[in-house]
C-alpha cells in the first residue's frame, strides 16, 4: 500500500506539473483553422438556448474538407458552461482541453500499468505529457483532447470488464458506464463508433463468446446516439470525405506516418524525427505482433479498428492519430522492457537511448519556440478590424463569401460560405449566385485561405461586379453586384 500511495502521489505531482507548465505557457488567440469556431458557436447556442445548428455557416457540399453542417455535441456541451460565464473568450475554453489531456494521461497510466513496469510507465507518461506536440495542441479549442479522454475512458472500462460470475447488477452498471463512455467518445468525434465493435471482438478474443454485457452497452450507446441524431447532429455530412480508392488509402498511410513523426520533431537535427519514427515504429511493431500472438486485448483490437477507420478519409490530419499515439509509444516501450528482461544491459541501453534522443528533440523545440506567444490568426489587429468592418458595413441578413466561413460567422453573426476548388471563373460566379452572396472577402495568404486565388481572379476579371468597400493590410471586402445571367 505504501508503494501504491507513493506512485499515486508521484503521478498526481506529475499531472500537476503538466497543468502548471501548460497553464503558464498558454497562448492567447487562435490560428486560422476554423474548426474551433464551429464548436464555440454550438456552445454559444447551447448556452443561449438557440437552435443547435443555427451557426450561420452555409455548407458547401463540393468542399467537404471544410467540415460538415454541424459537429457532434459533446465538446460543445463541455464548452457551453465556459461560454455562459466568460462569453467569447478562448483562453478559459482552452482549459477544457488541458483538463481532458490530464485525464487522458491518468487513464493511460491506469491502462498501461497492467503490462509496463513503473519505470517504463513513467517514461511513457513523460514522452506524452512533455511532448511539444501536445503542448502546441493545448492552444487550440478543438475536440481532439476530449476525444482522447473519452476514448481511453471507454478502453479502461473495457479492459476492466467484470468476469461473468460477478453480481448481475454490478455487471449491468459497468455495461451502462461503458456504453455511456463509448457514446461520449462518439459524441465528441464520430470515429468513436469503433469502440462498440471493439467490445464484441474483445469478448470473442477473451471468452470465445459475446455476453449480455456487450448487448446492454450497445443498447445504451444506440439510445444516446439516436437522441443526438434527433436533437443536434447527424453524421451524414461525413460521407463525402471518405474514399475507398486504393491509391488514396496508400497515400494516407504515407501521410499518417509523416504526421506521426511529429511526435519526435527536433529543431537541432532535421532528420531526428524520421529516425525516431522508425526506431519507435520497429519496437512498437514487435510489441504489437507479440501481443497479438499471445491474446489480442482491447488496445490491440482498438488500434486495428481505429487505424482502418481513419485510412479512407480524404482530409487526413495528424490529430486523428492522437488515440493511437500512446499505443504506439507504449508498445515500443513494452518491447524494450521484454528485451530488458532477457538482457538487462541491452534493455537499459535501449531505454536510455530512447529517452535521450526524444528528450533532446523536446529541448530543441522548447528552447527555440516562444513559450508565451505563438501563431495568431483570428485575433490579430487586422482580423479584429475585419470583424468590426463586417459588422459596420454589412447587414445581419447578408451572405458573405470567405474561405474561413465558420470564424466569420462566429465573430460577426453573418452567414458565410467558402468556395470549393472551382475549375473556372463561371463556376465561382454560379456559386456566388447560388448562395446569394452580397460580399466577398479576400485574405492575405492563398495557402491558408484555400482556393481563394480563384475568387481573386474572378474579382480582377469582373471589376464591374465587385467593388472594394474596405481594405486593411491583410483583408479586403468587396461588394458584389453581378448582372443577371442571360
Amino acid at each position: 500500500m505504501t508503494g501504491r500511495r507513493g506512485a499515486a502521489l508521484l503521478l498526481a505531482a506529475f499531472l500537476l506539473g503538466i497543468a502548471l507548465f501548460y497553464g503558464f505557457t498558454l497562448r492567447p488567440g487562435h490560428d486560422w483553422g476554423d474548426d474551433f469556431a464551429m464548436y464555440v458557436h454550438h456552445a454559444k447556442n447551447i448556452a443561449q438556448g438557440l437552435p443547435y445548428g443555427q451557426t450561420g455557416y452555409i455548407w458547401n457540399p463540393r468542399f467537404p474538407m471544410m467540415g460538415p453542417p454541424t459537429y457532434p455535441p459533446v465538446f460543445p456541451l463541455m464548452l457551453a458552461p465556459v461560454y455562459a460565464v466568460f462569453g467569447l473568450d478562448l483562453m478559459p475554453m482552452k482549459w477544457v482541453g488541458i483538463a481532458s489531456f490530464l485525464g487522458a494521461l491518468l487513464l493511460t497510466a491506469l491502462i498501461f500499468r497492467r503490462f509496463l513496469s513503473p519505470l517504463y510507465l513513467a517514461v511513457l507518461l513523460a514522452l506524452l505529457g512533455l511532448n511539444p506536440y501536445f503542448w502546441r495542441l493545448k492552444d487550440a479549442v478543438l475536440s481532439d483532447l476530449p476525444f482522447f479522454f473519452f476514448t481511453y475512458l471507454a478502453l479502461y472500462l473495457l479492459q476492466r470488464q467484470p468476469v461473468p460470475d460477478r453480481p448481475r447488477g454490478r455487471m449491468a452498471l459497468h455495461a451502462i458506464a461503458f456504453g455511456t463512455a463509448c457514446y461520449l467518445a462518439y459524441g465528441t468525434r464520430s470515429l468513436g463508433v469503433v469502440l462498440i465493435p471493439c467490445a464484441f471482438l474483445a469478448e470473442l478474443a477473451s471468452r470465445r463468446r459475446v455476453t449480455w454485457w456487450s448487448g446492454i452497452a450497445t443498447l445504451v450507446f444506440v439510445a444516446l446516439a439516436a437522441l443526438q441524431a434527433a436533437v443536434s447532429h447527424r453524421d451524414s455530412g461525413y460521407a463525402s470525405i471518405l474514399s475507398l480508392e486504393p491509391r488514396r488509402i496508400a497515400l494516407n498511410v504515407v501521410e499518417y506516418a509523416r504526421y506521426l513523426s511529429g511526435l519526435w520533431d527536433s529543431a537541432w537535427v532535421k532528420t531526428a524525427d524520421t529516425w525516431l519514427l522508425i526506431l519507435f515504429g520497429l519496437l512498437a511493431g514487435m510489441g504489437f505482433l507479440a501481443r497479438l500472438r499471445a491474446k489480442p486485448g482491447p488496445l490491440e483490437i482498438f488500434a486495428v479498428l481505429y487505424g482502418l477507420a481513419i485510412l479512407p478519409w480524404i482530409a487526413t490530419q495528424g490529430r486523428y492519430l492522437i488515440p493511437l499515439m500512446p499505443i504506439y509509444v507504449g508498445f515500443a516501450l513494452w518491447a524494450a522492457q521484454v528485451m530488458g528482461k532477457r538482457s538487462p544491459g541491452r534493455g537499459r541501453l535501449i531505454l536510455a537511448g530512447l529517452v535521450i534522443l526524444a528528450g533532446l528533440g523536446f529541448a530543441s523545440i522548447y528552447t527555440s519556440a516562444p513559450l508565451r506567444g505563438g501563431p495568431e490568426g483570428v485575433g490579430t489587429p487586422d482580423a479584429v478590424d475585419l470583424w468590426q468592418a463586417v459588422d459596420r458595413i454589412t447587414r445581419p441578413e447578408d451572405v458573405i463569401l470567405f474561405q474561413k466561413p465558420r470564424a466569420l460567422a462566429l465573430f460577426t453573426g453573418r452567414r458565410s460560405s467558402g468556395i470549393h476548388d472551382a475549375t473556372s471563373d463561371q463556376e465561382v460566379l454560379d456559386y456566388v449566385r447560388g448562395v446569394g452572396a452580397q460580399y466577398a472577402i479576400l485574405g492575405p495568404d492563398d495557402r491558408v485561405f484555400l482556393y481563394q486565388d480563384r475568387v481573386r481572379h474572378v474579382i480582377e476579371a469582373e471589376p464591374s461586379g465587385f467593388s472594394l468597400v474596405y481594405r486593411n493590410p491583410e483583408f479586403a471586402i468587396y461588394r458584389i453586384r453581378l448582372p443577371e445571367p442571360r
